[in-house]
């Protein structure tokens, strides 16, 4: 498990953000769970540009990993709420996680609707699973956030780095009014 990868992710200009894997999905029909009909290849500054954050909407950027599909947001994310979470699992397993603008981690891991885990890395346990001591095992050495993604990372088989977010991937706005009801 690479810890080092996933570092920027504890860095202040990255204050709030959920990352979303979905097994054996392709990134179109992920977008189009959150409400956006059409994906672009685009770079990140190419993204803001298109889309800047002063507009409405969640900005989508996707990727693949193996079987795992991984959907980025950092500004008003919608894969978080109950309903988005509810398409996302259908059939499927979905692990989050989220770090809010105030630095709380949740950590949850769905599979066809159902919570099967979800708690705060060192904090909160609301439904147990095997992912929490091992995310626990990285603290307090590395931030929760850090130690969460580490875990999720190699639980899909995925690294991410800050050069692959800002790069070239599928992007797409979704201003698809998701209620605010959270799981």
């Amino acid at each position: 498990m690479d810890v080092e990868q996933w570092r920027w992710a504890g860095q202040e200009r990255f204050a709030g953000f959920c990352l979303t894997f979905v097994q054996n999905r392709e990134p179109a029909a992920v977008a189009a769970s959150l409400g956006a009909d059409s994906l672009t290849l685009m770079t990140l500054a190419e993204a803001e540009q298109a889309h800047p954050i002063s507009g409405p909407g969640a900005l989508i950027r996707l990727g693949a990993f193996g079987n795992w599909v991984f959907c980025f947001e950092d500004r008003a994310p919608i894969a978080n709420r109950t309903s988005a979470i509810t398409r996302l699992s259908e059939g499927t397993r979905m692990l989050q996680v989220v770090k809010s603008g105030d630095g709380m981690v949740i950590v949850r891991d769905i599979v066809g609707g159902r919570t099967m885990e979800m708690f705060e890395p060192g904090g909160a346990v609301y439904v147990d699973g095997p992912l929490r001591p091992r995310i626990a095992a990285l603290l307090p050495a590395n931030s929760r956030i850090v130690a969460a993604l580490a875990v999720v990372g190699d639980e899909v088989g995925a690294g991410l780095d800050r050069a692959t977010l800002d790069g070239l991937l599928a992007t797409a706005l979704s201003r698809h009014n998701e209620p605010a009801g959270r799981r």
